[in-house]
């Protein structure tokens, strides 16, 4: 049994597909010190299933929905240095993980987190969890990005708490942009592999049609301002809000386009500005050099929608 890593799901009123993320994480269950169910909604009836049927999963209840603070419950809970995060609508489908995730820690003393690579049902690299920048057909590479997969990657325990771990006021959208950012910023890194995949079954269940249009749209301004110098974040947030209006007009969520606005600058004062300095500038830049051109992004963003 490795006692470098330990499995933890995040799960909010979804059984069946939590019964499906644990199937696919119980062939490890020798491999790993731990598997962990964070429950987002405290349900008692989960509690006991799980122990009725998973008694050797550890059941942790939140104490309300914070959104990504039950990544950070997970992450804390765990003991040991490596954190593999799940949704429960996600499962592993790689034979090998824990040997290639331990590796991957093994060879770079400077990685944070290691992101895998999420496919849809049928095998395929999904175009719309693919936010690293780069383009898709370099999901075989290996490479370094900007981005977290929160429910499709593996943690340094250690590094990303030390920087704070998920910051629990977005509750959810870009949290794991705004920690990618505090991890760069602190010298670490954060890749994308090809060594891992995971099947995402994108449910639907309990996902209010506003909610991403409007926490996406507030949260986006906020990781520029705590990111970036002021002109490059005013720049930055003049760009996401165009792309926000555009997704919203197209998705009829004008409203809570909106309210994303308004709350976002509202949220300001309240923000932990922790600005990139010019080394870790420098090095976001060098990342994104191989971003897909202007005209290939915009043909992308007017044929994928947001769930």
């Amino acid at each position: 049994m490795s006692r470098a890593v330990t499995i933890s799901i995040l799960t909010y009123k979804r059984h069946q597909h939590l019964r499906r993320a644990l199937a696919s994480a119980l062939p490890y269950a020798d491999q790993v010190a731990e598997i962990i169910v964070v429950d987002n909604a405290a349900e008692p009836e989960l509690k006991s299933l799980l122990a009725a049927e998973y008694p050797n999963v550890r059941y942790i209840a939140a104490p309300s929905n914070g959104g990504c603070e039950g990544r950070n419950i997970g992450l804390r809970a765990a003991g040991t240095p490596i954190v593999i995060t799940l949704d429960d609508d996600v499962e592993l489908s790689s034979s090998n993980c824990i040997t290639e995730v331990e590796s991957a820690f093994s060879r770079d003393p400077r990685l944070a987190c290691l992101n895998f690579t999420v496919t849809g049902v049928d095998g395929r690299v999904l175009e719309r969890e693919w936010c690293h920048p780069r383009p898709i057909s370099h999901a075989t590479r290996e490479f370094e990005t900007h981005f977290i997969l929160e429910g499709a990657c593996a943690l340094s325990r250690e590094k990303v708490l030390s920087v704070g771990g998920y910051p629990a006021e977005f509750f959810l959208g870009h949290e794991g942009v705004d920690l990618s950012y505090r991890l760069i910023g602190s010298g670490c890194r954060v890749v994308h592999t090809p060594r891992v995949s995971t099947t995402h079954h994108a449910a639907l269940e309990h996902r209010p049609d506003w909610r991403v249009y409007y926490y996406y749209t507030r949260n986006g301004i906020w990781v520029a301002y705590r990111s970036f110098p002021p002109l490059m974040a005013i720049s930055r947030v003049l760009a996401y809000l165009a792309t926000m209006g555009f997704f919203s007009l197209r998705a009829m969520q004008v409203a809570a386009y909106l309210r994303g606005c308004v709350d976002g600058v509202r949220g300001l004062s309240r923000m932990d500005r922790r600005n990139l300095d010019s080394a870790s500038l420098r090095h976001v830049r060098e990342i994104r050099s191989e971003q897909v051109p202007l005209l290939g992004r915009i043909q992308r963003r007017l044929r994928e929608k947001i769930l």
